[in-house]
C-alpha cells in the first residue's frame, strides 16, 4: 500500500471547470493531475480567482486559498503559484516537481502566439474541432505581417477542422489559402481532395482541365482515393453496414432499424464531441 495518497480537503459536490483543458475538476489532486501533464500549456488566467474561490469554497481549503490570494496580490509568477499549490497538496513526487518547474519556465520564455499554437494544437489532438478553430482564427487575425510560414500551419490546419466537420468547400478554401502562401505539393494536394470530395464529377474533370498544376497531381489522386476505398471496403464499419443490408433485404426490419438507429447515435456523439 506504498503508493496509496491521501487526499487534501474536500471533494466538491459542484465541479470546477477549465476551459482551457476542457476538464471538470471535483478535487485538489485532479487540479494537480491537470497540472502535470499540461504544464508547458498554462497560462496565467488558469489560476484565477474563480479557481481560488472554488478551492476556498467548495474544497475547504482556506489555508490553501489564504496563500493563493496572497501570492496573486503580490503580483508573483505563475511559477511560484503553482509551485506553491503543488508543494501544499503533496500530489507530485519532488522529482515531478523540478521537471513542471523546469517546464513553467521554458513556457515563461514563449511568446503569446507560440502558446496559442500549442493551445489549439492540444485541441485539434484532443478531437476539439470548435475550440482548436477559434484559437487558430486568432492567430489568423493577428499574427504579425510577414509570418508567411505560421499562417501557413494555420489556413492548413483549419482545412482539417472543417474536413473533419464535413465541411469540404470551407477546407477547400483553407487548404487554397495554404497553397497560395507556400506552393507545396502536400497544400495543393490537400487542396485537391477537399475539392475532389465537394465537386461533381463534370465540375471536377472541368477544373482539372482549367488548371496545369492540378492535373498533373489528379492521377496520383485517384490512386490514393481508390486506396482509400479499398482500406475502407476491409474495414469495420463497410463489415457492419453490409450486414445491415442483408438485414434489410430479408425483412429483418427491426434488426435493420436498431443496427442503423445505433450507427446514427454513435456518429452524432462523435460529431458533438468534435463540436465542444
Amino acid at each position: 500500500m506504498s503508493n496509496v495518497k491521501m487526499c487534501v480537503g474536500a471533494r466538491s459536490d459542484t465541479p470546477y471547470y477549465m476551459k482551457h483543458f476542457d476538464k471538470q475538476l471535483y478535487t485538489i489532486e485532479e487540479l494537480c493531475y491537470v497540472i502535470t501533464n499540461n504544464a508547458f500549456m498554462l497560462e496565467d488566467d488558469d489560476i484565477d480567482e474563480n479557481l481560488i474561490e472554488w478551492i476556498r469554497d467548495r474544497l475547504h481549503l482556506q489555508p490553501l486559498s489564504d496563500m493563493l490570494i496572497k501570492l496573486k496580490d503580490q503580483n508573483a509568477g505563475l511559477s511560484e503559484i503553482v509551485m506553491n499549490i503543488l508543494i501544499y497538496v503533496g500530489y507530485n513526487t519532488e522529482e515531478e516537481i523540478r521537471e513542471i518547474r523546469n517546464l513553467l519556465e521554458q513556457s515563461s520564455h514563449m511568446d503569446q502566439f507560440d502558446k496559442k499554437f500549442n493551445k489549439a494544437r492540444m485541441f485539434l489532438d484532443k478531437g476539439k474541432l470548435s475550440s482548436a478553430e477559434q484559437e487558430y482564427r486568432y492567430l489568423e487575425e493577428n499574427l504579425p505581417e510577414g509570418a508567411v510560414s505560421e499562417l501557413s500551419v494555420v489556413y492548413h490546419n483549419l482545412g482539417v477542422i472543417y474536413a473533419r466537420k464535413f465541411y469540404f468547400m470551407e477546407a477547400a478554401d483553407c487548404f487554397r489559402k495554404e497553397y497560395d502562401l507556400i506552393h507545396t505539393k502536400s497544400a495543393l494536394m490537400s487542396y485537391m481532395y477537399a475539392v475532389r470530395i465537394c465537386m461533381t464529377e463534370k465540375q471536377y474533370v472541368d477544373y482539372m482541365a482549367d488548371n496545369k498544376d492540378a492535373y498533373l497531381l489528379s492521377m496520383e489522386l485517384e490512386k490514393k482515393m481508390s486506396d482509400a476505398g479499398l482500406i475502407y471496403d476491409a474495414g469495420d464499419d463497410k463489415h457492419q453496414l453490409a450486414t445491415l443490408s442483408v438485414y434489410r433485404t430479408e425483412g429483418n426490419h427491426t434488426a435493420y432499424k436498431n443496427g442503423m438507429n445505433e450507427i446514427i447515435s454513435s456518429m452524432k456523439e462523435d460529431y458533438r464531441k468534435m463540436c465542444t
